[in-house]
């Protein structure tokens, strides 16, 4: 192996997203997100509920707050959308940067 074929292998590994460990965590996560569109009914809803499967890590799910917003606020109002959202932060405490942990 010569070095940049070691530089390059070195570098993919540093930078290589690392999947979330806590599976019962993410799964917690997933389970609040659903909790807030639980009296959504929409195909927009079920898209969501999609996404939240395939996310992979908690900042994948808290990414997902604008969609979130978005259905709650179309199918209720812009109020009851920013009060879920910003129920959610306790949640994710230590599971994201806290400098993301921003209400609405």
């Amino acid at each position: 192996m010569n070095l940049q074929q070691l530089f390059s292998r070195v570098i993919a590994r540093r930078f290589r997203p690392k999947k979330f460990r806590s599976r019962a965590r993410l799964e917690h996560l997933r389970q609040c997100l659903r909790a807030t569109l639980e009296d959504c009914t929409d195909v927009r809803v079920d898209r969501l509920n999609y996404r939240i499967d395939l996310a992979q890590t908690p900042s994948d799910l808290w990414l997902l707050r604008s969609d979130l917003h978005q259905c709650i606020a179309q199918l209720h109002s812009q109020q009851v959308a920013v009060e879920r959202i910003n129920a959610l932060i306790p949640s994710f405490r230590g599971s994201i940067p806290s400098l993301q942990l921003l209400p609405i």
